[in-house]
């Protein structure tokens, strides 16, 4: 790390810069979208180089980063996070985005949730030991893209636990087969407020998820059974 460089600012000082440059990334992402073609299907992925451009020059601009020795990009898409500034200690920046309209039977409708994959109950473990609980935040980007339109329309900022939906029965919202967490609806208020919140939420889903599963697999078996 550069002596001049990010690890002579504060989590809280990036922390408070990065919260505050939502409408600087707005703005970027903006005029990015009006001269660059985009598909809908790869725009999550495609959108992501022009949202590290920005935030590299905020950082830059704000003393956190000198040189690239100051932050770490990820080297491919399975990568957490896909952005890493190294403050002390460092923090985690993902990147998020969705689309408020969909293909459905051919059609294009409004939506409200883009489902997107907000990493399994089994990874968010390692994710909160390394980065020390509060430093991993989500830059959200909403938008509305398909042949006819093209347009960002928000920039979120925010924990990565205020993202996260509750589902009917109170429990964070995951997909069932494999334990991926799933967000809130677009502009939702979240109902996780606080890391501890989330904590206690994760460990009650954690045991809720195990219970539906040994239930299921205990009907299948006795299923079998009878069938013998």
């Amino acid at each position: 790390m550069s002596k001049e460089g990010g690890g002579n600012k504060t989590n809280l000082e990036a922390i408070k810069i990065l919260v505050n440059s939502e409408r600087l990334i707005l703005k970027h992402l903006k005029e990015v979208i009006k001269i660059k073609s985009f598909n809908y299907k790869t725009f999550g992925v495609d959108i992501e180089d022009y949202i590290s451009d920005i935030l590299i020059k905020i950082f830059k601009e704000n003393k956190l980063v000198k040189d690239k020795n100051d932050y770490k990009l990820a080297p491919h898409k399975n990568h957490f996070p896909d952005f890493e500034l190294k403050t002390s200690p460092s923090l985690a920046i993902e990147y998020k985005s969705g689309n408020v309209i969909k293909l459905s039977k051919g059609r294009w409708v409004n939506c409200k949730n883009s489902n997107n994959d907000m990493g399994t109950l089994n990874s968010w473990p390692e994710k909160i030991k390394k980065f020390e609980r509060e430093n991993i935040y989500y830059i959200f980007v909403i938008y509305k893209l398909n042949k006819q339109f093209k347009k960002i329309i928000d920039v979120q900022i925010a924990p990565f636990y205020e993202f996260i939906g509750l589902n009917k029965d109170g429990m964070l919202r995951y997909r069932e087969k494999d334990g991926n967490l799933r967000p809130k609806d677009f502009y939702e208020k979240s109902l996780i407020n606080s890391f501890k919140q989330f904590n206690d939420l994760f460990k009650k889903t954690c045991d809720y998820r195990s219970r539906r599963i040994i239930k299921k697999h205990q009907k299948i078996l006795r299923s079998i059974s009878l069938k013998k």
